[in-house]
């Protein structure tokens, strides 16, 4: 679950800091690379050689290298870490970090980090106690770090109770846990209600109920924990939104909810509906405090409307619709007819017959419906509940993302579907055997490897052109050719190709006589030609990746990146570093970048939420791909000499005039303003879009 992680190790001066080592051999066991930073007290109790022989790199200190000057850069940390981990963390290091007191390395890498940061206290009882940590604790858990709570046991105070740096393996467990399940969300944009809704009789009374909001509140934290952007719609509560996913719109009323509830609706990938939101309302709202009188008053009332039928009526077969149902008899039935009625997907049954369920308890007991199914679970606690629901709905959208756009399925296939032309017609009156055995042996080391641990169906394959053109040719097998790679990926609902990735390599230089086996090793690379192909099939493989899900190419884009790297022997220039902004290097290194995480995210957004989109609603499709020339600038702005924002513009104008052809001006006007910035050769296209009849 860690292999490949790459993790920032703080160490700070407690006296826990010898079991430092010890998590930092787990980590290095679990195959994770580990970067340790240590505060300058926690050199007194433990040495960073100790540190950095176990890590097998240089322990980070101080701000620059005592002995040549360099500078230990917190900000490439806290791009370069897929996670950070502070154990043990003193109160002293919490403070810091809760009130942003960057004066040391560890804590200006804490407040430049772009990964989640767990964080495991060690103190005494007494100091762990103390308000002022809890407090900063609180704020800790507010900024949305995992905080990983100190142990009780004997201190080194020799007393007995609560502040012992949990145990190592404990602390892998956590990360390795949160890995497991951490972006099985991410990306996807989750609407969720929660909480009464109040309905005035008059000023100063109204028509309500019991409903704390605490289950609803307890799912939006669990679904930004694993990655969802979460629209909460919440009625009257006292309760509180720490994590910084969360977009919070409060309401008091049924109708307000209702307006707020349907209006996010359209863009969001599921909605969870556990608001207790009342059926009626008083059909006529006293402006004045209704005096009481002699007689009895009678209160006529109205239906609200149904936020649930309606949202079913609304949804799309890419959505999900998830209802919740509080029963005081019948519960089962009851719930299966308005799982039918409002078209849910699932619907959580609890009933007030279960002692420890329903309004005002911190804990619940659901039993969860679908359409074939039914799980019952115990008694937990409603953040439990929530983890129970949420993985409920994962793997939901596990399956619709196989029905949908397939990544990976059961049956055995490689991964390309690729097409390998070499075109030798400038060299002619050479042997033209070994032209086609070169052709035939490529293509059957690129379709046939195995290149990663999925599993692909035959007609999930990404489909690719290799065309390669020989520029010369010697009879020792010397090769100079040019290659132009494409990758495209289907538009659901349509028989449209969209393409991901199109790039000229002008020159690889290798040699191949007839029979020759093309091998590549990643250990160690000593062969331009399949260096080369297997390069490109991972920035392939993960490109097409990251357009399934938000970020969900990392791990084969960085066996991209690894390739470019020790593939600097090789004496091409197309890989190494610094020798101009288009070459193998430049395109993985730009698309890795931190500040062009805009275009990762793009990736996504464009292709999933727009083009798979606009089978469905062009509009609403054309509106997320709109947005994402938002991301498109972003990144030009934080990174304007980086290839890949124009190499992106370049390969999808085509595809981007089509999008536009019938637009707002508002939408002409973004589109074009951004393109024309990016890359100003595209005048004659860009005119295109701003002639297009609306």
């Amino acid at each position: 679950m860690l292999k490949g992680k790459k993790i920032v190790l703080g160490v700070t001066g407690s006296i826990a800091a010898y079991k430092a080592a010890m998590l930092l051999r787990l980590l290095v066991k679990e195959g994770a690379e580990v970067q340790v930073v240590m505060t300058p007290f926690a050199k007194e109790f433990i040495t960073p050689l100790t540190l950095s022989t176990l890590s097998g790199r240089p322990v980070f200190c101080d701000f620059f290298n005592a002995s040549d000057g360099a500078w230990n850069s917190h900000v490439e940390l806290g791009l370069w870490a897929d996670a950070m981990i502070i154990a043990p963390a003193t109160a002293s290091t919490l403070g810091k970090m809760a009130n942003g007191v960057a004066d040391n390395l560890l804590v200006t890498t804490y407040l430049s980090m772009k990964a989640p940061v767990f964080i495991a206290p060690a103190m005494d009882l007494d100091m762990y106690a103390h308000p002022s940590t809890q407090r900063n604790v609180e704020i800790l858990k507010g900024y949305g770090n995992i905080i990983i709570e100190a142990a009780s046991g004997e201190l080194a105070s020799h007393l007995n109770g609560k502040g012992r740096l949990e145990e190592p393996e404990n602390i892998v467990k956590a990360v390795k846990d949160f890995f497991c399940v951490s972006c099985d969300l991410k990306g996807r944009k989750v609407l969720i209600t929660a909480g009464p809704t109040y309905e005035k009789i008059d000023p100063v009374r109204f028509i309500g109920n019991y409903s704390s909001g605490k289950m609803g509140f307890a799912i939006a934290e669990e679904c930004a924990r694993r990655g969802a952007d979460v629209t909460l719609v919440a009625g009257p509560v006292s309760l509180v939104t720490p994590h910084p996913s969360i977009n919070r719109i409060d309401v008091e009323s049924a109708n307000e909810m209702y307006d707020a509830t349907v209006g996010a609706f359209p863009s969001c990938d599921v909605a969870i509906l556990s608001a207790a939101v009342a059926d009626y309302r008083p059909a006529n709202q006293a402006s004045e405090k209704i005096k009481r009188t002699a007689s009895d008053m009678t209160i006529e009332l109205q239906a609200n409307r149904d936020i649930a039928a309606t949202l079913g009526g609304m949804k799309a077969e890419n959505q999900r619709l998830v209802g919740f149902a509080l029963e005081t008899n019948n519960g089962e039935i009851n719930a299966n007819e308005k799982l039918a009625k409002k078209n849910l997907d699932f619907i959580v049954l609890n009933t007030l017959e279960d002692k420890g369920a329903g309004f005002a308890c911190d804990t619940n007991k659901v039993t969860i419906i679908g359409r074939e199914s039914k799980t019952e679970y115990p008694l937990k606690s409603k953040k439990e509940v929530a983890k129970d629901i949420v993985s409920h709905l994962a793997k939901l959208f596990l399956v619709l993302l196989v029905m949908l756009v397939p990544i990976t399925a059961s049956a055995e296939g490689e991964e390309l579907n690729a097409t390998v032309t070499l075109n030798a017609s400038k060299v002619q009156g050479s042997d033209t055997e070994v032209f086609e055995q070169l052709e035939n042996s490529l293509a059957e080391f690129i379709n046939n490897r195995k290149w990663t641990a999925n599993t692909y169906e035959e007609e999930e394959r990404i489909t690719c052109n290799f065309t390669f053109v020989v520029n010369s040719y010697a009879n020792d097998g010397s090769f100079d050719c040019s290659l132009m790679v494409q990758a495209t990926r289907p538009v659901y609902g349509s028989s449209y190709l969209s393409t991901i990735f199109k790039y000229e390599d002008k020159s690889i230089k290798f040699r191949y006589q007839p029979f020759d086996r093309l091998e590549f090793v990643e250990e160690s690379i000593d062969n331009n030609l399949t260096a080369t192909i297997a390069f490109y099939v991972y920035l392939i493989i993960g490109m097409d990746m990251d357009t399934m899900g938000e970020l969900g190419g990392s791990e084969w884009l960085n066996k991209s990146l690894t390739i470019a790297q020790n593939a600097q022997n090789l004496g091409d220039v197309n890989w190494k570093m610094g020798s101009g902004n288009s070459n193998r290097y430049s395109i993985i290194d730009d698309y890795l970048n931190g500040a062009m995480e805009p275009v990762r995210k793009l990736m996504y957004k464009y292709h999933r939420l727009g083009l798979d989109t606009m089978y469905k609603n062009a509009d609403n499709g054309r509106k997320a791909i709109t947005e994402c020339f938002e991301l498109l600038k972003k990144a030009y702005e934080d990174r304007p000499m980086a290839y890949f924002t124009k190499l992106f513009t370049e390969y999808k104008i085509d595809e981007i005039v089509n999008v536009y052809s019938k637009c707002t001006d508002e939408e002409k006007k973004i589109v074009v303003d951004v393109l024309s910035d990016i890359n100003p050769s595209l005048y004659k296209e860009l005119e295109k879009i701003t002639k297009n009849n609306n």
